[in-house]
């Protein structure tokens, strides 16, 4: 089983996590991590301690953000770790849907895709 960490802006994380926990019920191996008063160093702390060795798709809210920025920092350090920013509920439930049948690098670019396809607009009449 791939892991997950969703690191992001306040409490966006545990929110989503939330989310997704009503939608499909508990799931393993996840982790929310937050930056709320954290510098860069303290996030990237807080990740890597979260860490295990397993693969883990590390999801972000805000490309270019300090979670993100934290984050990319660490994947440099193995190839068990993936990043992919732009976390919404449709991404997290195909994490958690996917995560069993498919490889890190599959899973990373599946959820990223099913984000996308979870935005609609409905232009007015």
């Amino acid at each position: 089983m791939i892991r997950g960490v969703l690191v992001t802006h306040g409490s966006l994380g545990q929110s989503l996590h939330d989310a997704a926990f009503s939608v499909l019920g508990p799931q393993e191996g996840v982790t929310v991590v937050s930056n709320s008063g954290l510098s860069l160093e303290q996030i990237q702390e807080n990740v890597r301690n979260v860490m295990t060795g397993d693969s883990t798709l590390i999801m972000v809210d805000l490309c270019g953000g300090s979670p993100f920025m934290a984050c990319c920092s660490l994947t440099g350090l193995t190839a068990h770790y993936a990043v992919v920013s732009g976390i919404n509920l449709p991404m997290l439930l195909s994490f958690f849907t996917k995560r069993d049948q498919l490889t890190l690098a599959e899973l990373a670019e599946t959820v990223a895709r099913d984000a996308v396809r979870g935005i609609q607009s409905r232009p007015p009449v």
